[in-house]
């Protein structure tokens, strides 16, 4: 099911007329309650613990209408990728709610429990991508790949990017809320409802705090910016604490001549905001192989595909050392923090081949030998008949 597309709500739904299942789904933040819609299998209802104030009403009518106006690759991206809100719930002239998609099945998974036991499927969520191979297995989830964690990181940028090309401020991108799917690439946003355009209010958000803004600061774009250059580090490298220590490690293992890495300094960088680059941007120096990161949109569902390969160490030089070609381990590194591996992932795109110059002792093309061969032969009968001549003066005399 399309999370916007589909729907068949219209911009306002009476508050009167939402049958919920009585299966609430949870609750928190500005959520009174969330729950299943009785007659409208896959859409929920967020009822909301105050009415929104107006100006917040005015901009979730703005979200509602917003995909109308956007590409169908965008679309495309918000479809698959986002609990986007579609249907306002109001109490006569307030705004009380609002319906959006529920999250797909494969989302959520069962997790081991003591004893042998199994969880009922629960949201897989970034807090769980950004752990240790070791504890993922425990719980009964398949450890991503090197590749598998790039793919879900460039998801999460295209989404972004989306955003990023129509106004909207997120600012909530959490561990809680970005979900994903340990069989693929899919990737899955909640809490869309919140969104601002232009700007938002200020939310706490622990761990992602952006050190440009201040708490209380409304937040813009520019803090989606770091926040998406965090989230894409975190999701490639599996490391929580301090970015800039992760951001090290992975410079370290990435190709120099590549722009990726300094994208990321610039984009966690509490200086200038303006200097921080377009999520587009990250994504088109993520995404491309032998990418340049130079400052143009890769369009979402665009032909551009793979990533370039990160370098290997050099192999230590010890009597049971392997060779520099030898696979990476990814096990985690002391603290428990995960280790960057390099990304086995899809080869950069084919090169024609280069043609070689001649070098010393090389043969000439067959082309070039034919040309040798005839100036050689007329060079001979030239001399032939030089000599004939000569010989023939030399008896006349």
């Amino acid at each position: 099911m399309r999370t916007w597309s589909d729907h068949p709500f219209p911009d306002d739904v009476p508050l009167s007329s939402v049958e919920l299942a009585g299966e609430n789904l949870g609750g928190g933040g500005q959520a009174h309650t969330v729950d299943r819609l009785a007659d409208r299998p896959g859409w929920v209802a967020k009822l909301y613990k105050s009415p929104m104030a107006p100006a917040e009403a005015a901009t979730l009518r703005r979200l509602v209408a917003l995909p109308r106006s956007m590409t169908q690759a965008d679309l495309g991206t918000l479809d698959r990728s986002a609990a986007w809100p579609v249907s306002r719930i109001t109490d006569g002239d307030r705004t009380v709610g609002v319906v959006m998609a529920e999250a797909p099945s494969r989302f959520y998974v069962p997790f081991n429990l003591r004893g042998g036991r199994r969880s009922e499927p629960r949201e897989l969520q970034l807090d769980h991508l950004v752990k240790d191979a070791a504890y993922l297995k425990a719980i009964g989830v398949h450890p991503p790949a090197r590749q598998r964690r790039l793919e879900i990181a460039c998801r999460f940028l295209e989404l972004g990017a989306v955003l990023e090309r129509h106004d909207v401020v997120y600012g909530d991108w959490s561990y809680r809320n970005a979900l994903w799917d340990q069989d693929s690439d899919s990737v899955y946003l909640l809490d869309m409802d919140s969104c601002g355009i232009g700007t938002r209010s200020w939310i706490a958000s622990p761990d992602w705090s952006d050190p440009a803004f201040p708490e209380g600061t409304p937040l813009t774009v520019p803090t989606d910016r770091y926040r998406m250059a965090l989230l894409a580090l975190r999701c490639i490298t599996g490391a929580r604490g301090e970015p800039l220590e992760s951001l090290s490690r992975l410079e370290r293992d990435w190709p120099a001549s590549d722009t990726f890495p300094a994208l990321l300094r610039q984009a966690l960088d509490r200086g200038d905001l303006r200097n921080r680059p377009r999520t587009a941007t990250l994504l088109k120096a993520l995404r491309s192989p032998g990418g340049t990161g130079a400052q143009a949109d890769v369009a979402p569902g665009s032909n551009v595909t793979g990533f370039r390969q990160v370098r290997h160490r050099p192999a230590a030089k010890t009597s049971g050392a392997t060779t520099s070609g030898a696979k990476a381990t990814g096990g985690t590194a002391s603290g428990g923090t995960a280790r960057t591996a390099e990304p086995h992932t899809r080869g950069p795109a084919p090169q024609p081949a280069a043609t070689a110059a001649p070098g010393p002792g090389s043969h000439p093309s067959p082309a070039g030998n034919g040309k040798g061969a005839a100036q050689f032969i007329g060079c001979c009968v030239a001399l032939a008949l030089l000599a004939l001549f000569v010989v023939l003066l030399v008896l006349w005399a």
